[in-house]
């Protein structure tokens, strides 16, 4: 892991994500506010639904589908949502926003730095990185990459997750440039999704890309299992880490039941799921379960004759 290296004067915007509001997002904004001190910490709300309504405060950027579309960049995706396929969109409506920082750091809100973001980026900015992710290494086995074989043929394809991504300006301005770019072009059969397309144009175009791995622990940074904020200790001073999903109860609970991988896991006394659903007694009733493993059989068979 590099020392820190705080170097010369810098500007970072802090970009925390969201497409709601309630009292666990303001609570990882008001985390953020008090760990990115002497950082311009923003939210920006993705309000395409019409119906996210945060409290008026400074530093709040507001956007929906069409902003983005009227941005230049195309009205693709191949499963979910606009925003949801093309999670990098947001970003390039916060650089039209807000210019002219150094660098910045794009957070969803279900997602957590632990150690500190001043060191974070103090690391980040004395390695001369001008993009940090989570790297994929695994190439030949990520399930996309055979999707993005005519735009990213073999090894150009490159993959990331960016749950918590950082950018440089000349970064973050050269892929906005390149998804517009793309965005006029009719030859693309498969709209490749934001893990494929940060490092897949960043890395042949010379920039300095760097995994998040080198800058902290990824032990618990996935799409899932998630972790219950309650279990974290979200005061500074920690070993450096990266989090995702950090999930209040709610929806902590909500993604057991979504996304355990084997419908016999929603039986077995012994399995995990089963173990972290028994510390929230009475909070899902036996039917509750039964209808989240019927859901997830289903699930899994729609991906299989999909292939997606």
């Amino acid at each position: 892991m590099p020392p820190v290296m705080p170097g010369p004067d810098y500007s970072c915007a802090v970009v925390v994500k969201c497409f709601s509001w309630d009292p666990f997002v303001e609570r990882q904004l008001a985390r953020m506010q008090e760990v990115a001190s002497g950082f311009d910490v923003y939210l920006s709300v993705d309000n395409t639904s019409g119906t996210v309504n945060p409290p008026r405060q400074d530093n709040i950027l507001m956007t929906n589908q069409a902003e983005m579309i009227a941005l230049g960049l195309a009205d693709r995706y191949e499963k979910g949502s606009l925003l949801w396929w093309n999670a990098d969109y947001t970003h390039y409506q916060v650089f039209q926003k807000i210019p002219d920082y150094d660098y910045y750091l794009f957070i969803e809100y279900d997602a957590w730095v632990l150690g500190g973001v001043r060191k974070l980026m103090d690391r980040v900015v004395g390695s001369g990185a001008e993009t940090v992710t989570l790297v994929r290494r695994d190439m030949k086995n990520w399930f996309w990459a055979k999707f993005c074989q005519d735009l990213y043929p073999g090894e150009s394809c490159r993959a990331s997750l960016n749950c918590i991504t950082i950018h440089s300006r000349a970064a973050l301005a050269f892929l906005f440039e390149k998804r517009k770019e793309m965005s006029r072009r009719k030859d693309i059969s498969f709209w490749p999704l934001s893990e494929a397309v940060i490092l897949s144009e960043l890395v042949p175009a010379g920039f300095r890309c760097e995994c998040l791995s080198e800058f902290g622990d990824i032990s618990r940074y996935e799409w899932f299992p998630p972790v219950l904020e309650d279990d974290l200790d979200f005061r500074a001073g920690a070993e450096m880490a990266f989090i995702h999903p950090v999930l209040d109860r709610s929806r902590y609970i909500k993604s057991l039941l979504l996304h355990t991988h084997f419908v016999k896991d929603y039986f077995w006394p012994g399995s995990s799921l089963r173990r972290e659903l028994s510390r929230f007694p009475g909070a899902v009733r036996p039917s509750e379960i039964g209808r989240a493993a019927l859901a997830r059989g289903v699930a899994r068979v729609v991906e299989r004759v999909r292939g997606y």
